[in-house]
């Protein structure tokens, strides 16, 4: 056997790259775990009713909702949207559930402008789906969100948003309490007063994050072969 002494750099290198690949295997495996949740919730048609913010805020994306409310006199129009490949808008409209909480409805995609998007103000009855605050691309400016019935946006900043939707709509509340939530409702595909609704499910399935698991794992076991066969070429070869 050589006397040789331990590369111990090269070992901490190569333990820090094994612990980094198992990490990102188990992560993946995570992710198929939640995966298999969203598509469950989605499958069993069972619909929330969430009557406090504390039960909203235990529901997560893609749960099914179920509340009533009135729709309000304040839109905003997403630019840039594509739908089979053209383009259009998304149509957000302020709701006020019955409980007194403030959300914004994704009423769908559409590819015409209109002068008025006003739904009546009397009580309904809607379901959909909770969905996540949209994110923005890459954007040249600062979106402003002015204090109006309808306006064109490209992405919508939420503190700019609930600003906006608190001056126009919330100064009118006689306890002057105005309860929002970071999320928004994605207008089921049946319900009226909505436009082209397709929403995705999340594109990467169970599977493809299982797949990239094992792909990880793999790479974590050829790892620790090539580890093995310096070890015997450092000590007897």
């Amino acid at each position: 056997m050589k006397s040789k002494s331990f590369p111990w750099i090269f070992s901490l290198l190569w333990l820090s790259i094994l612990l980094v690949m198992i990490w990102a295997g188990f992560w993946q495996l995570g992710r198929a775990e939640e995966k298999k949740l969203i598509k469950e919730r989605v499958s069993a048609g069972v619909y929330h009713r969430p009557k406090s913010i504390l039960e909203w805020e235990q529901l997560k994306s893609f749960d099914a909702v179920g509340i009533e409310g009135k729709f309000a006199s304040m839109h905003l129009l997403q630019d840039n949207q594509i739908l089979d490949g053209q383009i259009g808008y998304f149509v957000y409209t302020a709701f006020k559930t019955r409980q007194g909480v403030w959300l914004w409805v994704n009423r769908g995609w559409t590819a015409t402008k209109s002068d008025s998007y006003d739904l009546s103000d009397e009580l309904v009855s809607i379901k959909g789906l909770v969905g996540e605050w949209p994110r923005p691309g890459i954007q040249l400016g600062e979106q402003n969100i002015a204090n109006t019935v309808l306006q064109h946006v490209t992405y919508l900043p939420q503190e700019s948003v609930y600003s906006a939707l608190r001056q126009r709509l919330c100064q009118q509340e006689q306890d002057n309490e105005c309860i929002m939530l970071s999320v928004v409702f994605k207008l089921d595909p049946e319900a009226k007063n909505g436009f082209v609704r397709k929403w995705q499910l999340p594109r990467m399935t169970a599977e493809k994050h299982q797949a990239y698991a094992a792909q990880w794992f793999t790479m974590s076991l050829v790892l620790c072969l090539v580890y093995i066969i310096f070890l015997r070429k450092h000590y007897v070869g």
